[in-house]
């Protein structure tokens, strides 16, 4: 609406203006010409009441285009035919240094008509600075509290304690790569922040899985000892049936031999990245063999679940066990939905818990597909399973040489689980070569 005015525009101002109030006051007319400033303004500009007074606008702060948020709030009210109030804070430089001013620039009008501006100035640069300071500590803090959170998690498992920071120093090769060739998909400061903040946490979830599943490195696990210790069991009780007559040493000698040569295969089949048909039907053999315990009990060499365990085709999860390390993307979406991210970071949540999956809805923990998944956690999941496939740390597997892990990126692109565009301008950007493969 404007500022009601009675006489001319520096009669009104002498009327309501403290002469040392500490903001400074700038009074224009509807030409654009200074008519009045008090000396608040002269401190704060660093200029005198004769460089300003009688001036115009233009010819007073025009001379520089490095004040041009100033001089535009000015403007933009001198312009404005509604007679709003223009608020802004903005920098503005004089004598070799900035100040931060809070900016109110409003119209002035004498019986509905519009006569001039009054622009009042606060130097706020004490108050920005101490805000800035503040919001950098929090940064800093925040910052701290996620990496020890993440090396918590890794460090939790012998096995991965590097997956986390390698996966961050990649991705940091990365994004300055998209900045230093200009990528149009390049990331500001706020969205790498958020994004790295997400690969820092995407893991966070495996705070509840059970170490003995997480540091699972053969498909038996601690049933290996079980197992050595009952066969160890059975020739001792052998022994004794041969002691008794019960036996010949012959047959103890027979079925010790036999009983080595399965200890043998089950420990080449625990240990098997993969197992094929052929193991598989020697294992079979080895299942239905039967021994009598120290009470006459006729039992399997081997128990249904050591069967199970020993039955897995590729790696050293059962589906019980998988479907359990598996949860951890949903508990890492519940665990971070309970923290109250500021706003440039509102996405971390759903980058991180969204890791695992793909284009084609094969992935988990929702099946999302296509355009369901944001580009940000599409190169999530390129990074995380690069990773694991280079990963040097993994009980369960050897590294596997970086030609050979392109190859299989290459094959999910083909089938549909990753993007292929993002996928191409990882491998232009060699970002692993931030850490050591070899």
């Amino acid at each position: 609406m404007g500022l009601a005015m009675d006489g001319t525009i520096h009669s009104q101002i002498s009327d309501i203006i403290v002469k040392d109030m500490m903001e400074g006051v700038i009074a224009v007319n509807c030409d654009g010409v200074i008519s009045y400033v008090n000396k608040a303004t002269e401190t704060i500009l660093c200029k005198s009441r004769d460089q300003l007074e009688g001036k115009s606008v233009v010819a007073a702060f025009f001379g520089s285009e490095i004040n041009d948020e100033f001089n535009q709030t000015i403007m933009d009210a001198i312009y404005d035919k509604n007679g709003g109030v223009h608020e802004n804070l903005v920098p503005y430089f004089a004598n070799g240094k900035v100040v931060q001013l809070h900016m109110i620039a409003s119209v002035l009008c004498e019986n509905e008509k519009k006569v001039g501006v009054i622009v009042v100035l606060g130097d706020v640069t004490d108050l920005v600075e101490q805000r800035a300071r503040a919001a950098e500590q929090t940064q800093r803090l925040l910052d701290s509290v996620v990496r020890t959170l993440s090396q918590a998690i890794d460090e939790r498992s012998s096995y991965t304690a590097n997956h986390t920071r390698n996966m961050v120093q990649i991705a940091e090769a990365f994004l300055d790569w998209l900045n230093k060739t200009d990528n149009p998909w390049k990331f500001d400061e706020s969205r790498r922040r958020s994004f790295l903040m997400s690969v820092w946490l995407h893991d966070v979830g495996k705070l509840a899985v059970p170490l003995e599943i997480m540091d699972k490195e053969s498909k038996l696990g601690a049933q290996m000892k079980n197992i050595e210790d009952r066969f160890v069991k059975i020739s001792l009780l052998e022994e004794i049936a041969m002691y008794r007559g019960q036996i010949t040493a012959e047959e103890k000698d027979a079925r010790k031999r036999e009983r080595d040569d399965a200890l043998d295969e089950i420990r080449r089949i625990n240990r098997a990245e993969f197992v094929p048909d052929e193991k598989l039907e020697l294992l079979k053999k080895i299942v239905v063999e039967k021994y009598r315990d120290e009470n006459g009990v006729e039992s399997p060499l081997l128990t249904d679940e050591e069967v199970e365990n020993l039955s897995i085709r590729k790696g050293t999860l059962n589906d019980r066990e998988r479907s359990i390390i598996q949860s951890h993307a949903v508990v890492t979406g519940r665990i971070l939905d309970q923290i109250q991210f500021p706003d440039q970071y509102s996405h971390v949540p759903i980058w991180a818990s969204e890791h695992h999956e793909l284009l084609s809805g094969r992935g988990y923990p929702y099946h999302l597909e296509g355009n369901q998944i944001p580009k940000e956690v599409r190169l999530l999941t390129i990074l995380d399973i690069f990773e694991a496939l280079t990963a040097k740390d993994r009980p369960y597997k050897k590294p596997m040489p970086l030609e050979r892990a392109l190859s299989i990126l290459e094959s999910m692109s083909s089938n549909g689980d990753l993007d292929g565009e993002i996928l191409g301008l990882f491998k232009e950007s060699k970002a692993w070569e931030r850490i050591t493969l070899e």
